[in-house]
């Protein structure tokens, strides 16, 4: 049973709005319009564990499922969420270890598949539609592939997600970090400072980064804490397996026995681009659409060209 309440304008005791003192950029006119319109918390259990999400517009209309990346939350899709699909119902979730749901003590590619499915399901009267950028773009691939999951989807846009087994590996990906405490920051501006998108890109949209860096902090409240403060909110061990060995994440199946259809959106600049273009030569039935000037994280560099794009192919794509 999926449980929900309604929230005010960006300002619950979770994701709530910068203050001034933050260190954070102003948002341009209409990300602040975005940002200011009523959205409801809701949540959902999946393998024993709390997922909550956040959701825009109608609830009794068949909804268009947002999943961010790795070590990134929800709000990575509220600036563009709000605005998606007015008339409709569109909702980004915290994938467990991430943003405002609960951690576990192992994580996997299948289970992160599932509760993308298990929201779904909570959020949407007919099957619903999944838009996936990077690691929930591979968690997505797995819905697509394993028929169980499948049934409960319409259809799934893969946003710049190494889907396909020669996808090369970012400069550094999230897999080769050390897994230790996150630092613990005096002040959310200092955090916001310091933090880095990975893999590794210029954006000049700083209002954007500073955003999801301020979202992507928490208080540090527990009790044997060294000293108060802030720090990231994702559990350091989403890529650890359960010895503590890295492993990289990557998408094990094939998209040729994909059970729903399904389209790509890649970040023109992306390091992912040409092993796409490569290996949708052959099916010329799935959309194959690029974003022009964009790096892989395609929302924060082209956000209103990354926008444009989705609202036409999900009204355009049967």
């Amino acid at each position: 049973m999926a449980a929900t309440e309604r929230i005010g304008r960006a300002d619950t005791a979770d994701y709530r709005t910068p203050p001034t003192s933050a260190g954070v950029a102003e948002p341009p006119d209409w990300a602040s319009h975005a940002l200011g319109r009523e959205r409801r918390m809701g949540r959902v259990v999946c393998d024993g564990v709390t997922i909550r999400y956040l959701s825009w517009g109608d609830p009794a209309a068949p909804a268009t499922v947002l999943v961010h990346g790795g070590a990134a939350h929800a709000m990575w899709w509220a600036p563009l969420a709000a605005l998606l699909d007015h008339g409709g119902h569109v909702v980004a979730l915290d994938l467990s270890g991430h943003g405002l749901s609960d951690h576990r003590p192992v994580y996997s590619v299948g289970t992160w598949a599932r509760e993308v499915v298990a929201v779904a399901e909570a959020v949407s009267p007919d099957p619903a539609t999944i838009v996936a950028h990077s690691l929930g773009g591979i968690a997505s691939s797995v819905v697509l592939t394993d028929p169980a999951l499948a049934e409960h989807v319409r259809r799934v846009v893969l946003v710049d997600t190494p889907a396909w087994p020669d996808a090369p590996a970012p400069e550094q990906p999230l897999a080769e970090r050390e897994v230790r405490p996150h630092r613990i920051y005096a002040a959310a501006a200092e955090g916001v400072a310091r933090f880095r998108l990975v893999p590794p890109q210029p954006c000049d949209n700083d209002w954007y980064v500073d955003h999801i860096a301020w979202h992507g902090l928490r208080p540090v409240d527990e009790p044997h804490a060294p000293a108060a403060g802030v720090q990231w909110r994702f559990d350091p061990r989403i890529f650890a397996n359960p010895t503590g060995d890295h492993q990289i994440v990557r998408f094990g199946g094939d998209l040729d026995e994909a059970c729903r259809p399904f389209a790509v959106v890649m970040g023109e600049r992306s390091y992912l681009a040409e092993g796409a273009r490569r290996a949708l030569a052959g099916r010329p039935d799935t959309p194959l659409l690029f974003v022009p000037d964009a790096a892989h994280h395609v929302m924060l560099d082209q956000p209103l060209s990354l926008l444009s794009t989705l609202r036409s192919l999900l009204t355009t794509w049967p």
